[in-house]
């Protein structure tokens, strides 16, 4: 089984709505997958109250029972398990970094945001894990933005990952449904870059990658 922590501290930048639509888009390719919902707030739980779809499992658990709710995923046959951490960079967050494989640290391309991120760039490094910055919530026009950046985030000393996410009204619109974008709007720009970053982030969890998304 593998593991993907989303990690930051700053409130407001998509970090749960991510979560939530990567594990929904990991189902959708196969892959069995559970989010644990370590956020107080537990807005991942409650999206997931809405859903009538069973999978992907969502369970709210306190940073105590961490260990012990990964080790039943797996045990339980769960390809992926993703975890959402509180917006704060504390002990929740190292305790979830170090359990996974790969941590995401979602940051909207303005200064404000790009400036938090850097105490949450130094915690993970601490830990060792490997981790990508993804660049959310993105004006649909920006280029030279994204450019500006992309190059702050990499001061950071962290990599960030190739596909950008949009700002797009379809995350707001799913969401009341308990829905994921690539499953309210399948065919859309949202559900697009949401699976272009999927298949990103399973191209650097070696045998993650189900069979169908190899072909």
């Amino acid at each position: 089984m593998h593991i993907i922590t989303l990690a930051a501290q700053k409130g407001g930048v998509g970090k749960t709505t991510l979560a939530v639509n990567l594990a929904v888009a990991a189902q959708l390719a196969g892959l069995k997958t559970a989010l644990f919902d370590l956020d107080p707030q537990e807005s991942a739980t409650a999206w997931s109250e809405r859903r009538k779809a069973e999978l992907p499992h969502v369970e709210p658990i306190s940073a105590r029972r961490l260990n012990q709710a990964v080790d039943a995923a797996e045990a339980n046959g769960f390809d992926l398990t993703v975890i959402d951490t509180p917006p704060a960079a504390g002990a929740e967050v190292v305790a979830a970094a170090q359990r996974a494989d790969l941590v995401l640290i979602p940051c909207r391309p303005s200064l404000v945001d790009l400036d938090a991120i850097k105490r949450t760039a130094q915690l993970i490094t601490t830990t060792g894990r490997s981790a990508f910055v993804v660049l959310n919530a993105a004006p649909p026009t920006a280029t030279a933005l994204l450019d500006d950046a992309r190059a702050l985030a990499e001061n950071t000393g962290l990599k960030v990952a190739g596909p950008v996410l949009r700002e797009r009204s379809v995350y707001r619109a799913a969401w009341p449904y308990g829905l994921g974008v690539t499953e309210h709007e399948p065919a859309g720009k949202a559900a697009q870059e949401i699976a272009s970053l999927r298949d990103f982030l399973f191209e650097h969890l070696q045998n993650c990658t189900p069979a169908i998304l190899k072909a």
